[in-house]
């Protein structure tokens, strides 16, 4: 069966939110459920999706009215508990916006009728809405949705947080990396960095000693840490290309420790850019023992503006050597630049 699309009307009544959608996944243990379990658990998902602040959406539906410019996308409910008057249809895409419309309609329907100013459009509107019906096989509409998905809140104008996003690519990733990296608007590259950060924190996930400690938030720092230096991530980590994940625990604990806070709610880590330092650090020999024994970046005894200096120095004798004339202005700034030399070596002698 080849995949098709065709323009329905439908009530509010008749659309059911997503129960597996991605936006709901915030790092826990996430079930997948059935079409038998979606109509039992839309007041829960109702619940999480105000959570998710649609406040905005509800203000926007009130002032402009349920804007159909971009149309919900839906499949039929294959509901095997019972047969119902009215089909039922499962959100692929425009949960957020069919939540806020449903909480509306929550606030201002009261004794079997409207509140006053309830703008009268929509008290129409949602009896009428018209849609987007996906039909296929299961497996051709899960394959739709994901691309779909992953246009808009991957790689599209409404995204998603980086954690959800790899949650898609790793639901995607028997597709091969370079096939959703074209479906999803990015390099195959960056598709195998945002599945192998994924895998990374449910590797945490799975740690006897850290898995409480595995949380979304912390995706952006395990995205650099797949992106590190080659001897950081391979070497001294242990990434293991073909189980894809870290082998050296002991190493891997280390960092854990420092991105995760202390007892005095202290953070070693707490962005990229600190991480990336990190990670340079492991490359130095006299450095890296120091953080394999517990000595924090802060505390760390080394002269890290050496390596500047001596690149600096490096580059200024470059320079003199393509010098054949000065000029005696030159002259007399070299004249002066010997002194200084002269000064500095005679008080490291002295």
């Amino acid at each position: 069966m080849t995949i098709k699309n065709r323009e329905i009307e439908v009530s509010l009544g008749q659309l059911m939110l997503d129960p597996n959608n991605y936006r709901l996944n915030k790092g826990e243990e996430f079930e997948t459920y059935s079409d038998d379990d979606v109509i039992d658990l839309q007041d829960e998902i109702q619940e999480k999706l105000i959570s998710e602040n649609i406040s905005d959406l509800e203000r926007s539906i009130l002032k402009n009215g349920f804007l159909e410019v971009d149309k919900i996308v839906v499949r039929e409910l294959r509901d095997s508990n019972g047969e119902s008057e009215f089909k039922k249809y499962l959100v692929i895409e425009g949960n957020r916006r069919t939540a806020a419309f449903k909480s509306l309609i929550s606030e201002y329907y009261n004794d079997n009728d409207f509140d006053d100013d309830f703008p009268e459009i929509l008290k129409t509107k949602y009896q009428s809405i018209n849609v987007i019906l996906v039909e296929g096989s299961l497996e051709e509409i899960q394959d739709y949705s994901q691309r779909l998905m992953g246009i808009r809140h991957v790689s599209g104008p409404r995204p998603w947080g980086g954690y959800q996003s790899a949650k898609l690519i790793n639901d995607m990733v028997s597709q091969g990396y370079k096939k959703i990296g074209t479906l999803l608007g990015m390099r195959p590259h960056e598709a195998q960095r945002r599945h192998e950060a994924y895998l990374a924190i449910q590797q945490m996930k799975s740690d006897e000693i850290y898995s409480e400690y595995a949380n979304p938030k912390l995706f952006t720092l395990f995205s650099e840490i797949i992106s590190s230096n080659k001897y950081f991530k391979e070497e001294w980590l242990g990434w293991c290309a073909e189980d894809k994940v870290f082998k050296n625990t002991e190493n891997l604990h280390r960092v854990y420790r420092a991105i995760l806070p202390d007892q005095e709610d202290r953070l070693e880590i707490n962005n990229p850019s600190k991480l990336r330092f990190f990670a340079k650090c492991i490359n130095k020999e006299e450095v890296r023992v120091q953080i394999e024994q517990g000595v924090t970046l802060d505390d760390i005894d080394y002269d890290f503006d050496q390596e500047a200096r001596i690149k600096k120095i490096n580059a200024f004798i470059k320079f003199s050597d393509k010098l054949n004339e000065l000029t005696d202005e030159e002259k007399a700034l070299f004249i002066e630049l010997r002194e200084v030399i002269s000064d500095l070596i005679s008080s490291e002698e002295a």
